[in-house]
């Protein structure tokens, strides 16, 4: 009994002492993490490496696991097994040029992260060598540009767009990766173009696509000439520009159905898809965050897009029948100076308005509400200058106006203890007069002016509440005296129009015996009276800064290019692809 005790205590220890057996892939990556080059005592090496399944995991740990001082001794044997990715791109076994490009991303994220300020190595050095720096590159960007253009394997693709992805995202500030100087010199352009012009390959890949191109236009754009915002600016191809238009809606629509899924809201469509994905992204307080992330890279690109390329903005107007979103025709202009472009969009559609009405919360987004007045404003001087006439429900717009002059004169103290907020309120002021001054000029019909006037005679209570407000800040000598002196004077007309209206609605009242007036039996009352109306000719309306991105929105290009380059990085998955599955997409391609 005592010898079977024994027996079975020697066969538990020797049974415990076994090591897992390594994996082929694994010993030869051990045998490249010595200082003696591998093929030395096996020629075939390089070509029996890319045979075998990558072990991602195993490759970086390996990478991540030496010090900066570790990994210089052994940069030979990185620059090799980089050249012989390079070399296995363009080869014709499918499973060579898989584990090829997964390789490459391994080494590429490995290599990067012992890029610390205290490593004393360089990154090209590292991974390719100086001498051999320029043609490494230039082949790999060949390779790739071929991969991507060819009839061939949709996971092959995949990988290449990976692969671009992570060499462009491996540092946080982009501008700061010195390999995408190669990129520049090597353009893949054309080839994003393609994926995005082609339906087959936009569906599986648009989205990598259109992120890899708003990043790539986004490195060192204001220190040197970045070939591909060149490219793009003169992009005027159709199926190109409605290409990247349905990926980048697709993209808003698909983040809008997860918006709604989770907060169990109506919120439909390209705009409403827009403003929730702002508002979330930059202003929602701790009690208000969506749960839903924010898709920024998609922001980006649609920025970049509109910014760069004014051919891009009429895709933003045209039908998508490929996902279901069409938008109104446009009307045939009539023989009168009014010229519709379309028939009136529901409130929920106007991004500008659904922005004021939906966003004032204690953490309230001063720079976002300025914006979106600027835009109002800016829209405002094209009809004027153009004397176009939009058949739109200006009452929505002025409701909104009026109502966030309310939330700000209601919470005076809490937002001022944090912003100007007479900036703003000049800003919607003047919009108001920008309406009383030129709105014969761009306003549907003569009754459209008319029911500016009613409006503010109806809410004549909100404007006399902000002339107290900033009539007693201008006249004391605080902080806000010139700020709140500004909006004293630019109230003159509106103040006149309610000065000299009120009394003659008032008098109609008693004279006829009603109560209240009806809006007809005030409108009736104001179109009799506006020849004895006098109105300040106020100059400068129409006039505003044009906008210029390098020397006011830098820093905060920077800062989201940052926040997307990160979050790329992190959501990368390589995951490794059965041979057999690529054997078999292979062979049907054939």
């Amino acid at each position: 009994m005592a010898q079977v005790e024994k027996r079975g205590g020697l066969l538990r220890k020797s049974s415990a002492s076994k090591k897992p057996l390594k994996e082929k892939v694994v010993l030869m990556y051990d045998e490249i993490f010595m200082t003696e080059d591998p093929s030395k005592c096996s020629p075939r090496f390089w070509e029996e490496l890319f045979l075998m399944k990558v072990n991602l995991e195993y490759l970086e740990g390996k990478l991540e696991s030496l010090d900066g001082e570790e990994l210089m001794k052994i940069k030979d044997n990185i620059n090799c097994l980089f050249q012989h990715c390079i070399q296995a791109l363009g080869e014709e076994h499918p499973i060579r040029v898989v584990n090829a490009l997964q390789t490459l991303c391994a080494l590429i994220r490995g290599v990067h992260q012992k890029n610390k300020s205290t490593s004393g190595f360089d990154i090209i050095n590292m991974l390719m060598g100086f001498d051999k720096a320029e043609l490494c590159m230039k082949n790999l960007m060949e390779s790739l540009d071929s991969l991507l253009c060819a009839e061939g394997s949709e996971s092959l693709k995949s990988l290449c767009l990976k692969l671009l992805l992570c060499l462009v995202t491996v540092t946080d500030n982009i501008s700061q990766n010195t390999i995408l100087e190669y990129v520049m010199i090597n353009s893949i352009f054309e080839a994003i173009l393609q994926i995005l012009s082609h339906p087959p390959s936009r569906r599986e890949h648009g989205y990598d696509a259109v992120v890899l191109l708003a990043l790539l236009v986004n490195y060192r754009k204001y220190e040197s000439v970045n070939p591909y915002i060149v490219k793009l600016s003169i992009v005027d191809d159709e199926a190109t520009l409605n290409g990247m238009g349905l990926v980048i809606a697709q993209a808003l629509s698909e983040y809008n159905r997860q918006y709604k899924d989770k907060e169990e809201e109506h919120q439909s469509g390209f705009f409403s898809a827009l403003t929730n994905m702002v508002g979330s992204m930059f202003i929602a307080d701790a009690h208000e965050k969506i749960s839903v992330q924010t898709n920024e890279a998609i922001l980006l690109a649609l920025y970049e897009a509109v910014h760069l390329n004014r051919n891009f903005i009429t895709v933003l107007a045209q039908s998508h029948p490929e996902m279901g979103l069409v938008t109104t025709p446009v009307s045939p202009a009539p023989a009168t100076p009014v010229t519709p472009l379309g028939t009136t969009p529901p409130s929920s559609d106007d991004l500008m308005v659904e922005f004021i009405v939906t966003h004032m919360m204690k953490e309230f987004p001063m720079d976002l509400y300025i914006r979106c007045i600027q835009v109002v404003h800016k829209l405002l001087c094209y009809q004027k200058k153009c004397r176009v006439r939009l058949h739109y429900t200006w009452r929505e717009l002025w409701s909104a106006l009026i109502n966030l002059l309310k939330f700000l004169m209601s919470n005076e103290t809490v937002l001022l203890a944090k912003h100007n907020i007479f900036t703003l309120a000049l800003m919607i002021v003047n919009l108001f007069n920008m309406f009383i001054t030129y709105g014969d000029t761009f306003l549907p019909t003569p009754s459209s002016y008319d029911e500016l006037y009613y409006e503010i005679i109806r809410m004549h209570q909100s404007f006399d509440n902000l002339y107290s407000m900033v009539l007693r800040l201008s006249t004391n000598a605080g902080q806000w005296k010139e700020a709140a002196s500004k909006v004293t004077h630019a109230l003159v007309n509106i103040r006149a129009i309610i000065n000299h209206f009120n009394p003659k609605i008032e008098s109609y009242a008693a004279v006829n015996h009603i109560s209240q007036l009806s809006e007809e039996q005030v409108l009736e009352v104001v179109r009799a009276n506006y020849d004895t109306l006098t109105l300040k000719l106020q100059d400068g309306l129409d006039q505003y800064e044009r906008y210029s991105e390098q020397h006011k929105e830098a820093a905060f290009f920077k800062e989201l290019v940052r926040s997307i380059s990160t979050n790329v990085r992190r959501n990368l998955a390589f995951h490794t692809l059965s041979q057999e599955v690529l054997l078999k997409e292979f062979s049907t391609i054939s």
